[in-house]
């Protein structure tokens, strides 16, 4: 039996509802617009069946609950790919494009930090002489990269003035609180996105 009830926290939304509930009528067409979190997950028993219940928070602080059919049709989740250890090798162009083509949408994405020259530079001064030629040649290639960072979150295509991905990130402890917490990437240093059940990579 497929059941969504809502309930609103004590945290005020910080948008205005999504649309106007008196112009809904049958044969309305809708999509959604949250993305959030699972706080837990309850096994219950009706009419001889087992199903469980969601009870999920979106990023306005509301909270609702879902049966495990509604999960399955209408969710998507950040993490989840059907094929992780065989992943899609695009360009780095085309992983931009994927990126780009999916504005808020729950997503994992691996992307390089923006190299610190004085902590590169203290990374390499300690190293030398005192590594094996292998393991220095892997330390100068990992600190001129830049530091990989793994983010879950989504994005609304909004870009800074140094043209970075203003990315939200989705859980933590004042999610739903009605402050998003946001990170910047730099997409030309983007390394994979897992997104609506696919991971791509870069093709090396």
């Amino acid at each position: 039996m497929a059941t969504a009830t809502a309930t609103k926290t004590t945290v005020a939304p910080t948008k205005t509802e999504s649309c106007d509930v008196s112009k809904v009528t049958a044969g309305s067409q809708f999509t959604r617009h949250s993305n959030g979190v699972v706080l837990s997950i309850e096994e219950k028993l009706f009419q001889g069946r087992k199903y469980k219940v969601y009870r999920l928070r979106n990023s306005d602080g509301l909270e609702w609950t879902i049966d495990d059919v509604i999960l399955s049709k209408e969710f998507s989740f950040a993490d989840q790919c059907d094929d992780v250890d065989k992943p899609e090798k695009l360009s780095r162009t085309k992983l931009i494009e994927i990126l780009k083509e999916n504005p808020r949408t729950a997503m994992t994405v691996c992307f390089n930090k923006k190299v610190d020259p004085k902590a590169v530079a203290k990374t390499l001064a300690e190293g030398q002489g005192k590594l094996s030629a292998r393991a220095w040649n892997k330390a100068v290639a990992t600190s001129v990269a830049g530091e990989e960072t793994t983010l879950i979150g989504y994005h609304t295509l909004s870009f800074d003035e140094h043209q970075r991905l203003r990315f939200i990130k989705i859980g933590g402890k004042d999610f739903g609180s009605g402050k998003p917490e946001f990170r910047l990437i730099d997409t030309r240093t983007l390394q994979s996105v897992v997104v609506n059940r696919t991971k791509y990579v870069v093709k090396k």
